[in-house]
This record gives structure tokens, C-alpha cells and sequence, in this order.
């Protein structure tokens, strides 16, 4: 994309049509997130080490019952989870496509932590876990097709038995996110640009396909033009339970958070586990 044809762009974005997901194994892109993953500013990318340890406290304390366990963690970005769940004695594994990500957890991780580098819709996963991690939404960001590709691979990954534990956007925060209005603004170097640039945004919602995509087009001094888009599935509770049980999974049930509580400030997901 060039300025001069900025006008031309498709009106409105279709799912999936301008690219899967934005390039978070990119190199110099990954690096850039992972500054994200580690602040302890917001919970954006990961969340901040303090929310992050009432999630493991229920996961042991409630799921897991204070066992030992094989868990499997889908999208792990830096190990933030998998680390916190080794030091109590869990043997986990992560898996992700951002190398800068993996790196990060590769030189942070303790004995009992181990990392693949690689696409969760190509990459086949370990067996023999006693629980699957597929959290803080990262399911919705998958063509459904791949979705459930990965919830079959994940099926197979798990001992009889055992649990998969999902966190997903919620339907109307997904809507929500498709219909937000234009907005830009310039950054001195942020995720998308390491130099200044300008970040233009548009959202767009497909009543059709239940699905929100996101445009990002990045302006830098020099006119360069870079674009990139992010389409996130929509799933009402009924969608994911039935996936679930044409996936092979039963005992489908649904929790308040991932601290098994109903926050105060409810955040835009909700959680649910099934067995195998």
C-alpha cells in the first residue's frame, strides 16, 4: 500500500482476507512485544505478575487439586505462566511462534520448563499432559477451521482423563472490538514501528461470520506505508461447548474467571474446562 492509493483500501475489511494474524514471529516484531509480554504497566499483552499468580493458585489449588502435573501451555508467549506453575512442582511445556518470546522463556526457565518455537496450526504437539492451556483469549484469534484443528491436536496431547482449560473473549467484547470508531495517533517508537509513525485504526464488524477485524496501517516520516490486520472469532458459550463435544471432549463446564470468582471488574472473557 502506497499513499497514493491509502483511498482505495477495501471498505469494509473482510475476515481473514488481509492476513491471518499480525506478524508476532517477525524477528524485530517480536522483540518489540515482548517489552509488552514484561511491563508491569498494564495487562495487554500478559498480564502483570500479580494478577497472573491468582491464576495459578486456582488452577493448582482447584484443577490441578495440589498434584504434580504434565501441563501443556498453548501460546505461552514469554513462560509467565509455565514458570509459575513449575515452581510448584508442575513439569510444563510452552508453545509459541514468537522467537523473541521463546527466547525470553527458554533463558528464564527452570528445570522443569520446556519450549517449542512454533505455529500452533502447524506444529504438532507433545502427549501424555494432564492439562492444556489455551488462555487470555488467543483461541478467538484462529480461523475457525484452525481452531479446531488445534482442539483436536490438544485432545490428543492430553492423558485420559485430563483437562483442557480455555479463556475466551466473549462474544460481545469481540462485537464491541468490530465496531469501534476510526481513531489514529503518532508514537516516538512503540509495538508496531521502532522509529516515529503515525497508527491509523479502523474496526469492522461481520454480522455474518461472527468476526471482528482490526486495521493498523503504520505511516512513517519517510510516506512508507506498512498495513497490517487482525481478524478475532466471535463464540457464544453454546458455540465452544458443542466444539468442544464434536471434538471428543465431555464434562464441558463453565467458570466465573480464572480465579474461579466473579471479578468486580469483570474482564471481556470467560472460561471454561472440559476432560477428555
Amino acid at each position: 500500500m502506497n499513499l497514493q492509493n491509502l483511498h482505495k483500501r477495501p471498505l469494509p475489511a473482510q475476515p481473514w482476507a488481509e492476513g491471518e494474524k499480525i506478524p508476532w514471529n517477525d524477528p524485530a516484531f517480536s522483540q518489540r512485544m515482548l517489552h509488552e509480554h514484561l511491563t508491569q504497566e498494564h495487562d495487554a499483552a500478559s498480564r502483570r505478575a500479580t494478577v497472573i499468580k491468582k491464576h495459578i493458585k486456582w488452577i493448582h489449588n482447584k484443577l490441578l487439586a495440589k498434584k504434580p502435573s504434565r501441563i501443556l501451555d498453548l501460546g505461552c508467549g514469554p513462560g509467565l505462566y509455565c514458570a509459575e506453575l513449575a515452581a510448584l512442582g508442575h513439569v510444563c511445556h510452552g508453545i509459541d511462534f514468537s522467537p523473541a518470546s521463546i527466547a525470553h522463556a527458554v533463558k528464564t526457565a527452570p528445570a522443569n520448563c520446556s519450549y517449542t518455537l512454533g505455529d500452533l496450526r502447524t506444529t504438532e504437539f507433545p502427549a501424555g499432559f494432564d492439562l492444556v492451556l489455551f488462555i487470555f483469549g488467543e483461541f478467538n484469534v484462529f480461523k475457525p477451521a484452525h481452531a479446531r484443528e488445534i482442539l483436536q491436536k490438544a485432545y490428543a496431547a492430553l492423558t485420559p482423563g485430563g483437562s483442557i482449560l480455555l479463556e475466551l473473549s466473549t462474544f460481545d467484547a469481540v462485537e464491541q472490538m468490530g465496531n469501534q470508531q476510526p481513531s489514529w495517533y503518532t508514537s516516538s517508537g512503540g509495538l508496531f514501528s521502532a522509529g516515529p509513525h503515525t497508527c491509523l485504526m479502523e474496526s469492522f464488524w461481520d454480522e455474518d461470520q461472527s468476526a471482528a477485524t482490526e486495521r493498523y496501517i503504520i505511516l512513517e516520516p519517510d510516506g512508507q506505508l506498512t498495513h497490517y490486520a487482525s481478524t478475532t472469532q466471535a463464540y457464544t458459550e453454546d458455540d465452544i461447548s458443542s466444539l468442544q463435544k464434536e471434538c471428543g471432549f465431555g464434562g464441558v463446564a463453565f467458570h466465573d474467571s480464572l480465579t474461579g470468582q466473579t471479578s468486580e471488574s469483570p474482564e471481556d472473557f470467560f472460561v471454561v474446562t472440559a476432560t477428555k
